[in-house]
C-alpha cells in the first residue's frame, strides 16, 4: 500500500502543482515542454522506486518494470495527438483515469497490495496527501473544462447622458446641465483566475471539515462564498453557472473527505 500511495502522490504532484495549465496545453505541440514534464515524473518515480529497492521491498527487475511501464505509458498518453480530437473535458478525464489505472494496475500486479486493518502513520500521511490533491487540484482542473461552454463573459458598455438640475440662489432660478458618463457591467468574469483559487481553498476546507467530522461548519463556508458573489447573482446565466460549479465542487470535496476518514 505504501508503494502504491507514494507513486500516486508523485503522479499527482508532477501533473498538477509542478505542471502549469500552459505546460499542459503546450506539451502536445512542443517536445521540449513534454520532455521537461516527463523529467519531473521520471525523477519522482525513480526516487520512490529507489527508496523501496534500498529497503529491500522491491527487486531491481520489478522496480525497472514498474518505472518503465509508468513513464512509457505516460509519454504515449501525454504526447498522443488523439487528445486534440476530443472535447477538452473528455480528454482530461480519460487521460487522468488511464494514468491512474495503469499505475495502480502495474503495482498491484507485481507487488502485494493489501488493505491494512490499521493504517501506519506513513500510510496515513500519504493517503491524506493523495486525496487532498485529488480534491483540490485534480477535481478543480477537471471541473473547469466541463463548465467552460457555460461560462459567461464580461459585458461592459459605456454611455453618456445629460442631466439637468434646477438651482435657486438668492431668489434667482437657473437651470444647469451636466454631461455624465455611465457604465453598465455584467458581473460575469473572474479577475486573474481568482475563482480557481477560491474553489481550491473551499474544497480543501470542506475536505478537512469532513475528515474531522465537523460537517456542520460547511454551511458557513458555502454562505461566505455566496456572499462574496452576491452582486453577480443578478446575472441569471452566471448564477446558474456558479450553482452547478459549486455543487460539483462541494460533492467532490465531500467524497474525498469521506475517503480520507477510511484511514483513521
Amino acid at each position: 500500500m505504501t508503494l502504491l500511495l507514494s507513486l500516486l502522490l508523485v503522479h499527482l504532484l508532477a501533473d498538477f502543482p509542478f505542471q502549469s495549465q500552459r505546460m499542459a496545453k503546450l506539451k502536445q505541440r512542443q517536445l521540449r515542454v513534454l520532455l521537461g514534464h516527463m523529467t519531473v515524473h521520471s525523477i519522482g518515480t525513480a526516487v520512490v522506486l529507489g527508496i523501496f529497492y534500498t529497503w529491500g521491498d522491491l527487486s531491481g527487475a520489478t522496480a525497472w518494470i514498474i518505472g518503465g511501464v509508468i513513464i512509457g505509458t505516460h509519454v504515449l498518453l501525454d504526447g498522443s495527438p488523439f487528445k486534440r480530437l476530443l472535447h477538452p473535458a473528455l480528454a482530461f478525464w480519460i487521460d487522468q483515469l488511464l494514468h491512474l489505472a495503469i499505475l495502480t494496475g502495474i503495482v498491484i500486479y507485481l507487488t502485494p497490495v493489501d488493505w491494512p486493518t490499521t493504517f501506519p502513520l506513513l500510510d496515513q500521511v500519504l493517503w491524506v496527501s493523495v486525496w487532498g490533491l485529488i480534491a483540490t487540484e485534480l477535481i478543480g482542473r477537471g471541473i473547469a473544462p466541463l463548465l467552460a461552454p457555460f461560462a459567461p463573459r464580461l459585458i461592459e458598455s459605456h454611455f453618456e447622458r445629460k442631466v439637468t438640475r434646477k438651482e435657486q440662489l438668492d431668489g434667482l432660478k437657473r437651470s444647469v446641465t451636466h454631461e455624465v458618463e455611465d457604465s453598465a457591467r455584467s458581473y460575469t468574469t473572474e479577475i486573474n483566475g481568482v475563482g480557481r483559487y477560491i474553489g481550491l481553498v473551499e474544497r480543501a476546507i470542506i475536505v478537512c471539515l469532513v475528515a474531522v467530522n465537523a460537517t456542520g461548519a460547511i454551511g458557513f463556508i458555502i454562505a461566505l462564498k455566496a456572499l462574496a458573489r452576491f452582486k453577480q447573482f443578478d446575472d441569471r446565466r452566471f448564477a446558474e453557472y456558479y450553482i452547478i460549479g459549486s455543487l460539483l465542487s462541494i460533492l467532490a470535496a465531500l467524497l474525498c473527505g469521506m475517503a480520507i476518514r477510511l484511514a483513521f
